[in-house]
């Protein structure tokens, strides 16, 4: 799903820039352009860049992660 329309940045972005490192707003900007025209996607951009920071960090997420790495 389209998350920044202007710029044409996905969910799947989004998720992807957190794989990838980004921990803040200012890095999802850096890394897609998302929220540098109108600004009407930062919150939802916000609330699933927390979502999935939140994911990664989940306790689920660590096994899934060791059990890949072994």
């Amino acid at each position: 799903m389209y998350i920044c329309i202007c710029k044409a940045v996905t969910d799947k972005r989004i998720e992807r820039a957190v794989g990838e490192g980004a921990i803040t707003l200012k890095d999802l900007r850096e890394r897609t352009g998302l929220g540098t025209n109108c600004g009407k996607c930062v919150p939802q951009a916000y609330q699933l860049l927390r979502d999935s920071l939140d994911a990664r960090h989940s306790p689920a997420a660590h096994h899934e992660l060791a059990t890949r790495t072994g």
